[in-house]
């Protein structure tokens, strides 16, 4: 099979069909196919820009991409030259320099595919009256590259209105959170409606979200001892990154005591675990005013 034989949408991608903007495109909607377009450019798998990420980076703008751990500048490649094999070469290194640029055009035909897959994702997303504008007339394709596609429809309908800041906290103030869920599934919606509530240019101070993330963890009455210590800490060493890590711990530890599966502990159990927090924090205040 050869690389211009290739249908990466079938053969590599997570959504091998987008899901439909019906109508005006909005925030959400452009966020959705953000996502869509991230999955799937990741699921191609390359060299490019560390080889951790496949193509995310025919998605993502320089500065995001670079923001991302362990990876390296994704530089989309260019057609190879003609070839030319000096006439003092071996026939050895004639070869060599054959395979090279053969290698040279495979990898940027397979980049270029598969931008174009991407691009047809989005453009069979999106009404014709929304994607009109970014349609070349000869080709009846999205022009440009992905990343400038998405600024566009960003620019031009992904304003977020307050209500919807509103409502988004609505849901992530009243989530079922509990003890056995992975922390992850308390912080990122906090730290979504972070990024919601920014975009809409009212944006929480970093009180705000930590206080919204102590009021999920007292909802679970689970983490009584860990909350006095997180009180006990230094106002400079409350921050968002130490939340996580401190509650992620509090919650191994909660692990050990319960087992794996996190069960709410028994009456006896639940009165002798009472017991040793209320004594460990009787220490502290002693230890404290000492």
């Amino acid at each position: 099979m050869t690389i211009g034989s290739i249908d990466y949408a079938s053969s590599y991608f997570k959504y091998k069909t987008p899901t439909p903007i019906r109508g005006e495109p909005t925030h959400k909607s452009i966020k959705r196919l953000k996502l869509e377009l991230q999955a799937n450019a990741s699921s191609v798998e390359t060299d490019l820009g560390g080889g951790n990420y496949g193509y995310l980076g025919l998605v993502l703008t320089d500065a995001e991409y670079a923001a991302i751990p362990n990876t390296q500048p994704f530089v989309a490649p260019n057609y190879p030259p003609p070839l030319v094999i000096p006439a003092t070469a071996t026939q050895i290194q004639a070869l060599e320099l054959k395979e090279e640029h053969e290698e040279a055009k495979r990898l940027y035909l397979e980049c270029k595919n598969v931008e174009k897959a991407l691009l047809r994702h989005a453009q069979d997303a999106l009404e014709e009256r929304y994607s009109g504008p970014l349609i070349d007339e000869y080709t009846n394709l999205l022009t440009g590259d992905v990343p400038s596609i998405l600024e566009y429809l960003d620019y031009n309908y992904g304003r977020v209105r307050s209500e919807e800041v509103t409502q988004k906290e609505s849901e992530v103030m009243s989530m079922n959170w509990q003890p056995s869920d992975p922390i992850v599934l308390l912080t990122r919606p906090i730290e979504q409606l972070q990024k919601l509530a920014t975009k809409a240019g009212v944006p929480y101070t970093d009180s705000q979200i930590l206080e919204k993330g102590l009021t999920i963890i007292r909802a679970t009455r689970d983490f009584e001892y860990a909350l006095t210590q997180w009180e006990d800490k230094p106002d400079a060493d409350k921050v968002w990154s130490n939340f996580k890590t401190h509650f992620h711990e509090a919650q191994l530890q909660l692990k050990k005591i319960r087992g794996p599966t996190m069960q709410q502990a028994g009456y006896h159990h639940a009165n002798i675990l009472a017991q040793e927090i209320s004594s460990q924090i009787q220490q502290q205040m002693e230890e404290r005013d000492t």
